[in-house]
């Protein structure tokens, strides 16, 4: 067994052209996607259909990004990521329960930078133009574009929302600028579907779920599979 497949738990000629990223696995996703069951490597788990790929990565920049490194072994093109983040202040068109695009994403992961008060300067990572693109288009969805920050601690979010409304802000999450980054360092392309769960200081990631949270969650699920389907398959 290589390295590659000890890691993933499938072998690099596995590995399509399009691959999804999941920091972790809401219910009904692996359906959604074609996928009966991951294989376990020893730190991330996969499996592929005949036209895409998808890896359990866990939570976190460094996980995200090195998945986005290790995976210039293999033919993929265009890095897909399906998660979740928080909304700074809602608008008219982005609300908890919103499915969201992230055009761009800031560095802001460090958690030692945000307790000792050292990321004045962020530096911001596109998503690929061309996949937000083709999303819109091969669903008819409208999928607004957001600016985002990737925050490494949950616990100074609330404390910091003065900071990031001051950068245009719009969501928070935890993985996107390492996405943005790692695929522009690899030449891969990438691009995120967000769905909106919360809002820090309003309606926290620990608050109660509803029933209305649970369906605008499975909707956004169903939405962001479709997207990432037809994706797949036009570039299969």
């Amino acid at each position: 067994m290589d390295r590659f497949q000890s890691i993933f738990g499938i072998p690099t000629q596995d590995i399509r052209r399009t691959v999804v990223l999941l920091p972790f696995i809401q219910p009904g996703t692996l359906a959604l996607l074609g996928i009966e069951k991951l294989q376990n490597g020893a730190l991330y788990s996969s499996a592929s259909t005949h036209c895409l790929s998808v890896i359990r990565t866990g939570i976190g920049a460094a996980f995200t990004g090195d998945a986005v490194l290790y995976l210039t072994e293999t033919p993929v093109q265009n890095i897909l990521f399906l998660g979740t983040c928080g909304l700074i202040q809602q608008t008219k068109d982005i609300n908890t329960g919103s499915l969201v695009i992230p055009k761009l994403s800031y560095n802001m992961e460090s958690f030692c930078d945000i307790l000792l008060d050292d990321c004045s300067s962020p530096v911001a990572a596109n998503c690929d133009p061309q996949l937000a693109h083709d999303a819109r288009i091969l669903t008819g969805l409208s999928l607004p574009e957001v600016c985002c920050a990737s925050f490494g601690s949950l616990y100074l979010e609330e404390q910091n929302q003065p900071r990031l409304r001051a950068l245009g802000i719009e969501v928070i999450d935890m993985e996107c600028a390492a996405l943005f980054f790692a695929a522009g360092k690899t030449g891969h392309r990438a691009l995120a579907l967000l769905s909106v769960t919360d809002i820090p200081g309003e309606k926290p990631y620990y608050s109660k779920t509803t029933s209305s949270d649970k369906k605008s969650l499975a909707d956004n699920l169903s939405q962001a599979c479709l997207a990432i389907n037809k994706i797949a398959r036009l570039y299969a």
